[in-house]
């Protein structure tokens, strides 16, 4: 019976932490006769919601850290894994051949004007161990795929396209528990949101610019952060002061859960225009809560919303007044756009996303002659 090891140190992270509980929640299950070990820090044993007859297994050895990369692949050697999966492109040394490593994005890589050179360096170096070193790689979108083989000339048959699922608790509410909630939060006023954090790759001024030109025309319109908080970012609030449009954002911060679900389903529609993502959960799970979305062209966007969203050129802040407009004027347009959001969202199931997993994990294993 082999053991199958997932590196769960990243768990409580928000987009590869989304990846891993939705993964092992999946998999769970799934009929298989394989063993199951979470890896997790030290000071996280007990914290991590640990599916029946898996086990947790703790380590010392940090992310990012030297010793993950020297140190942590000898640990798991010892503890008599079969094979290792990592959820993130780390792939600690010496378990070459008997691992799975995936590689959400190469944001580093493709915007290096927004990273140090010695962030740079280290993401070149440690996709690049990955890359060759892995038994199996998979890229969770046509889009990262591509940007691997380009960037590190790995044969296309080497990685595996397995697109991200979405989480069955996004959906739509019933309109009387969405102006309830509207009532909790005080956001009384129609409002347009953000999901995610608020990192320079995600284009944020680009979005204040375009609210800021949108709300001259619609002065009871809101702009809600949530994840990432607008005014924690120095450069943003000043860009804000300077828009003079402070007093109509507003940041909630992490949340999750109910609040997450009620602030989907409250907006008026879903904005993301990043210069690049990998995938972008935030499409997918506004559409599953029966929001209109407007996003930029940027990386693996337009491949994960399909025909289900307005796309917009991430340079020109005027292309997402324009959809924005067209969202609060054209009521067929929004409608049309809700009913293939709720289509294109069927495509992508996390339980299929396990399965294909499971396959990359059994091809793995009998290529290393494990049964």
């Amino acid at each position: 019976m082999p053991t199958i090891a997932i590196d769960a140190r990243k768990y409580s992270d928000f987009g590869i932490g989304i990846y891993i509980q939705n993964l092992v929640s999946s998999l769970s299950g799934l009929n298989t006769s394989h063993r199951f070990v979470l890896y997790v820090p030290v000071a996280d044993r007990g914290k991590v919601t640990l599916p029946a007859n898996w086990e947790e297994r703790g380590t010392r050895y940090g992310k990012y850290s030297a010793g993950e990369f020297m140190l942590y692949g000898r640990q798991i050697r010892s503890e008599e894994v079969d094979l290792f999966h990592e959820p993130h492109y780390t792939l600690p040394l010496g378990l070459r051949g008997r691992s799975v490593v995936t590689i959400h994005d190469l944001i580093h890589l493709k915007l290096p004007q927004y990273f140090t050179s010695l962030q740079r360096g280290y993401a070149r170096m440690m996709i690049g161990h990955a890359v060759r070193n892995a038994g199996a790689v998979i890229a969770v979108s046509t889009k990262t795929k591509e940007d691997i083989v380009e960037m590190f000339r790995v044969r296309e048959e080497r990685v595996t396209v397995i697109h991200n699922g979405i989480n069955a608790s996004f959906q739509r509410l019933e309109e009387a528990v969405i102006r309830q909630f509207r009532q909790e939060l005080g956001l009384r006023c129609p409002y347009v949101l953000f999901v995610g954090n608020v990192k320079p790759h995600k284009n944020v001024a680009t979005l204040l610019k375009a609210f800021s030109r949108l709300r001259q025309r619609y002065p009871d319109l809101r702009l809600v952060f949530a994840g990432g908080k607008c005014f924690g970012d120095q450069s943003l609030s000043l860009l804000a002061r300077e828009l003079r449009i402070v007093d109509y954002i507003l940041d909630l911060g992490q949340i999750e859960g109910r609040e997450l679900l009620g602030v989907y389903n409250a907006a008026e529609m879903l904005i993301l225009p990043s210069y690049y993502e990998g995938f972008g959960f935030p499409v997918l799970e506004a559409m599953a809560c029966g929001v209109p979305t407007v996003i930029s062209n940027g990386g693996s966007l337009p491949e994960v919303a399909g025909d289900a969203s307005m796309i917009c050129d991430p340079f020109e802040p005027d292309s997402f007044v324009q959809a924005m407009e067209t969202l609060l004027t054209d009521s067929s347009r929004r409608t049309e756009l809700v009913s293939r959001g709720k289509e294109r969202v069927s495509h992508f199931s996390w339980q299929e996303a396990a399965k294909q997993t499971l396959n990359a994990y059994e091809r793995v294993l009998k290529e290393c002659h494990v049964s």
